[in-house]
């Protein structure tokens, strides 16, 4: 063979290379758009299971891939599409604690480059569903904890109901002469707007409000002497009181907070009578502080008083530190315990406007 046959053959074998090499970047790009387009799409699509893999087989035939099958079983949600028929087939199996994902192809041919295309596709498609799953199974259980969550203030919040609604009737069948009935009623004219606002702050959960949503009532000028005093009062609680403030603020958040603190101290009193509160104010100029502390025996670990359901009383539910806490939080506060010898003291820092 001569040398002018040999140039040739290798021109002839350098155009077929660089064809085959043009064709499979074609094949490439097209496929890579087309990912990125289903990707876009799931984005779109609010990375919805049920809506994107219904609309991704005109993609998929684009690849030269005629069906899509899957098994998609997470919690207690089970999503099947399609069936495949026998023949070749490609598939995937992903098992976790929480999830099994079973996704399959059918494609046209399974040999040579479109392989390589099909096992690619699989891969991404693998990715998109195990990522739609993991965020529809943190939006459950984030939606689980904020139920279980109001639930639980709920709970709280109708069980001091009820104990009020208790010890009025007790009282109302011991009224035997004049004096006490007189007592009485300055007693229910002091504690009445107190259960009068724990009564709306309880409608306002049934009605789906978040214990935590500020600005769904005007914020108002509040007396924070007067409102301690009167909580202090429907809890018959022996206390003394210093200094003077007031901020704007949600009046229910901020009654709130108190009414969880004192309320503490009177489930105190009720194991030692001898116990009493002090309360002092003190304005800080864009804050105002606010220290409750008791003379009673400190029961608990400080460090755990703030734990969401823990309790060392019998039947507590271990919410109301938690519940005052969360919302001092909402409204850019603050609560933490004090470190003391004997009691408890909890400081309360709350800004004199609340604006969010």
């Amino acid at each position: 063979m001569t040398i002018e046959l040999i140039y040739p053959f290798f021109i002839l074998t350098g155009l077929v290379i660089i064809g085959v090499l043009l064709y499979l970047r074609h094949l490439t790009r097209k496929a890579m758009r087309t990912i990125l387009e289903m990707i876009d799409l799931n984005a779109k699509l609010e990375y919805d299971l049920h809506q994107f893999l219904p609309k991704t087989l005109p993609f998929l035939k684009k690849l030269k891939i005629d069906d899509l099958f899957y098994t998609i079983h997470y919690l207690d949600t089970t999503i099947q599409g399609s069936t495949a028929s026998p023949g070749e087939v490609v598939e995937k199996t992903i098992q976790r604690e929480d999830y099994r994902i079973t996704v399959g192809l059918v494609p046209r041919h399974t040999t040579g480059e479109q392989h390589f295309i099909n096992m690619i596709v699989l891969e991404i498609l693998s990715i998109l569903i195990e990522m739609n799953v993991l965020i529809k199974i943190k939006v459950i259980h984030e939606a689980l904890y904020k139920f279980s969550k109001l639930q639980a203030f709920l709970i709280h919040d109708v069980k001091n109901l009820a104990q009020f609604i208790g010890s009025l009737s007790y009282n109302v069948h011991h009224l035997e002469t004049s004096e006490k009935k007189e007592r009485f009623i300055n007693y229910l004219e002091e504690t009445l707007p107190v259960i009068s606002r724990s009564s709306a702050k309880i409608i306002g959960l049934l009605e789906v409000r978040g214990e935590t949503d500020v600005g769904e009532s005007p914020p108002s000028a509040i007396d924070l002497k007067s409102r301690l005093e009167n909580l202090a009062k429907h809890y018959k609680l022996s206390y003394t009181i210093t200094g003077q403030a007031s901020i704007r603020a949600e009046e229910s958040m901020v009654i709130s907070i108190f009414d969880n603190l004192l309320k503490n101290i009177y489930d105190k009193f009720l194991q030692e009578p001898d116990v009493t509160c002090r309360m002092d104010i003190i304005d800080l100029g864009d804050n105002v502080k606010i220290v409750i502390s008791d003379t009673g025996n400190l029961k608990a670990d400080r460090n755990r008083l703030f734990e969401p359901f823990y309790s060392t009383k019998k039947g507590g539910l271990g919410i109301g530190l938690y519940q005052a806490r969360n919302i001092a939080h909402a409204i850019k506060g603050e609560i933490r315990v004090l470190p003391q010898e004997s009691g408890t003291a909890f400081e309360i820092i709350l800004p004199a406007n609340v604006t969010m």
